[in-house]
């Protein structure tokens, strides 16, 4: 029989208890002892009347151990040389596709309407934060691609979902003659890929590198070849190319040295020059598109007799490029390359005066970027449904320009370059090719 709590052992209760652990006879015969908890092992050390609670919370302490993490874990089983390369090759692509979406991605140079400032063959890394980051528009589509299925003219993306446009906060604003590539505004009425089709969404419009010479808010107009801003002239870049008209002697230009020079054999695809043929006895007409220096330089050479800029007074309506152009009446504005606007850039939040004479201007700002349903009736202009004569844009828009004015299909044919529409800003040259490595380009800055 055991004794009393309290009460010393009896002999029979000695005996009965001798196989106890010495802390549990050492409890009985103190039981007021303070209680203690081992702190290595959790077990009591000094006993107490609460010696099974400290008993059980001594038992849970290793299983708390577990569950929290801190005890010894478990050996992992060792990943199979195909399973470590499948990690790494999903982890670097998740890693690239969050790089090429929010931060930057590789361009290529395909033409010539930068040329000199940017040559064909350039690749560039173009910043996407520096604008703001524009979150994507058509979530589901093929990684690493932008409009077409790799080695097809299937489109890459599924219409359905589709998101409004939403753009990161930026370092910078789109400033006056910085260089921009962005998605080309027209590809919903006048595509690049006939193939593709029309494309509605920003995002997947084939991507476009330009200068932008006016930003919202700027009364933009050319004047014999010069940028006007404000109505005053604006910066000319100086590789920027101009029409000049050159005659020299019969001997005329030898392609080799025109090579020298930059310029592309005859029958390239982007050539920079042409032969007019004979003007008179003893003379050979020419059309170069080149910087200022160059004409320069030719008006110093014996053979060259005359070299004059070409400039346009007004574009035929019979033109072809006319197709291009973004709507307006050639014979209402009479505007040419040369010789374009006034007109004010649309700023948002700044109304717009409306006309009829000046409607198809806006026309595109309104219907196909503003979403807004746009009607002329007996002189009157009905914006939804409600008559108007100012309009108020809810986006920024840009007018851009390539820096070879007579090869560059830009705002002078299919008009503004909506904010929605911005990719991003380069940064410089990683690599450039076209018939050889060009190694006095890499790691060009773009200006």
């Amino acid at each position: 029989m055991a004794a009393k709590i309290g009460q010393p052992d009896t002999g029979t209760d000695k005996q009965e208890h001798e196989d106890e652990p010495a802390y549990l006879n050492q409890w009985r015969t103190n039981p007021m002892r303070i209680p203690a908890i081992g702190p290595l092992y959790g077990r009591p050390v000094v006993t107490c009347r609460f010696e099974p609670l400290a008993c059980c919370m001594a038992s849970l302490l290793p299983r708390i151990k577990r569950l929290l993490g801190l005890g010894p874990k478990p050996p992992r089983p060792k990943k199979s040389p195909l399973r470590e390369w499948v990690d790494a090759i999903v982890f670097a692509g998740g890693a690239a596709i969050l790089i090429r979406t929010f931060l930057v991605e590789a361009f290529m140079i395909p033409t010539a309407s930068m040329e000199r400032s940017l040559m064909v063959g350039d690749f560039l890394f173009v910043s996407k934060f520096h604008y703001g980051t524009r979150l994507p528009m058509a979530p589901l589509s093929f990684p690493f691609v932008h409009n077409t299925l790799p080695l097809s003219n299937t489109r890459s993306w599924l219409s359905w979902p589709r998101l409004p446009y939403l753009r990161l906060p930026g370092f910078v604003d789109v400033k006056r003659n910085d260089v921009v590539v962005f998605n080309y505004p027209a590809d919903d009425i006048n595509p690049t890929n006939p193939r593709l089709g029309p494309v509605d969404i920003p995002a997947l419009k084939e991507n476009y590198i330009k200068r932008c010479v006016a930003v919202p808010g700027d009364r933009f107009e050319i004047r014999e070849g010069q940028v006007y801003i404000d109505g005053q002239p604006g910066w000319n870049p100086p590789e920027m190319q101009n029409s000049y008209t050159v005659t020299t002697g019969k001997e005329g230009f030898n392609e080799l040295v025109l090579r020298e020079y930059g310029f592309r054999p005859l029958g390239d695809r982007n050539q920079n020059y042409m032969p007019l043929g004979t003007s008179g006895p003893g003379q050979m007409d020419y059309i170069f598109y080149m910087p200022t220096y160059l004409a320069d330089t030719f008006a110093t050479w014996p053979f060259v007799k005359n070299v004059r800029r070409t400039v346009e007074r007004m574009l035929d309506a019979q033109d072809p490029r006319m197709a291009d152009y973004f709507g307006f009446d050639v014979h209402r504005f009479g505007w040419s390359l040369d010789n374009f606007g006034p007109l004010i850039v649309p700023q948002k939040g700044k109304p717009l005066a409306l006309t009829p004479d000046n409607l198809t201007l806006y026309r595109r700002v309104i219907e196909a970027y503003e979403g807004h349903q746009l009607e002329l009736r007996d002189s009157t202009i009905y914006i939804d449904g409600q008559p108007a004569t100012s309009f108020t844009p809810q986006m920024n828009y840009y007018f851009m320009m390539g820096d070879n004015r007579y090869n560059s299909q830009d705002s002078r044919y299919w008009g503004f370059v909506p904010e929605d529409h911005i990719v991003g800003k380069p940064l410089f040259v990683f690599f450039s090719r076209e018939n050889g490595i060009r190694w006095s380009r890499i790691f060009k800055a773009i200006e």
